[in-house]
């Protein structure tokens, strides 16, 4: 594992465009937007319990909420990764979630490729 320190002394500014929210309109026009769809899924969680004590000893059911990008939406699974690699080189932080217990999914923005489905199959 390699640390690097970051001086604790030192104040770093935050650029206004960052500030203001106009990031993404001051990002340089070299940069290629990923080819994939940015979502919202949202899906009902499973869990684990190391001890549960009575059968109706159970967390209730709720919706998690995932964003990123839409990588895949297969019949059993739909993945959304949280950063999308350069040059080819794939994704990282890929969450694989069933398709059986997805709710609904949300386009956040237009792609070049478009959407395959608002709904779960």
């Amino acid at each position: 594992m390699r640390v690097v320190r970051v001086p604790s002394d030192e104040v770093v500014p935050i650029p206004p465009e960052i500030a203001d929210g106009q990031a993404i309109a001051a990002a340089p026009e070299s940069t290629e937007p990923p080819d994939y769809p940015l979502v919202m899924v949202a899906w009902h969680d499973a869990y684990f319990e190391l001890d549960q004590e009575a059968a109706d000893d159970c967390r209730p059911d709720y919706l998690v909420h995932t964003v990123g990008f839409l990588v895949s939406e297969g019949p059993r699974f739909v993945s959304v990764a949280q950063e999308v690699l350069p040059d080819g080189d794939g994704f990282r932080a890929v969450t694989h979630v069933p398709t059986s217990i997805v709710e609904r999914i949300v386009p956040l923005l237009a792609s070049p490729s478009g959407l395959a489905s608002a709904e779960p199959a």
